[in-house]
């Protein structure tokens, strides 16, 4: 069984899971904008708490989004930063599908998620996703627009409705018991898991981050803190 290692900054929540020998590992910490301060921290810990050094990992995964922008590229660069380091594959995994896996893992009957995050800007991102023995498959794409439009897709949907985009005025008319699902490593670890075996990891130039915009107001990496260096001892 390989060693993974699953990382995630997509939403307000920062965190990582390791599998090895059928066993997850994982920690997960509600820390919107430390991101970049907290993810390097808890992969350290984390490995440690396994009883391995990173080179003992077999790949990367990491959230490709659609998500917070900025926690998106921390999450990118860090595992790319690991993958040319380690000399180990990466495979980037939806934060929409990791939202519909835990909506299905919380009700084995259901058959079909809607998954919907809050995407900021009065806008929402969604998918939606049939549910299967083999796993998950995304009928039609990703898509990111207005809450209207995504409840004019939702109505074609007959199955689950989760993720902190409900949380929003304009869907409180809907079902509300899965909107606090945000994606998270430990359940984005199964995703990465199936695309280990199905052989989707691979350089880290050939998974990129999904952002469903062309545009945003967001601050470039070089001016977020350094990823690399922690603060020095005071």
């Amino acid at each position: 069984m390989a060693t993974l290692l699953t990382i995630d900054a997509s939403s307000s929540l920062c965190s990582v899971a390791l599998e090895r020998n059928d066993e997850l590992l994982w920690s997960t910490e509600d820390q919107p904008r430390r991101h970049a301060q907290r993810l390097l921290p808890m992969i350290d810990d984390i490995v440690a708490q396994a009883g391995i050094a990173k080179g003992d990992l077999d790949g990367i995964a990491f959230g490709r989004g659609p998500g917070s922008f900025t926690g998106i590229r921390i999450a990118v660069s860090v595992a790319q930063g690991l993958s040319l380091g380690l000399d180990v594959p990466v495979c980037g995994v939806s934060s929409l599908a990791t939202v519909a896996l835990a909506a299905a893992q919380n009700d084995s009957s259901v058959k079909e998620v809607f998954a919907l995050m809050d995407a900021h800007m009065g806008e929402v991102f969604w998918g939606r996703f049939q549910v299967e023995d083999s796993g998950l498959t995304l009928i039609g794409e990703e898509v990111v627009g207005s809450p209207e439009l995504c409840l004019a897709a939702m109505a074609e949907c007959s199955g689950q409705v989760a993720g902190n985009g409900l949380a929003l005025e304009a869907f409180s008319d809907c079902n509300q018991a899965l909107a606090s699902l945000q994606p998270e490593a430990r359940v984005m670890a199964s995703l990465a898991r199936d695309a280990w075996k199905q052989g989707q990891f691979g350089a880290a130039d050939q998974h990129s981050p999904v952002y469903l915009r062309n545009s945003v107001a967001w601050k470039k990496l070089d001016e977020q803190p350094s990823l690399l260096k922690r603060p020095s001892a005071r």
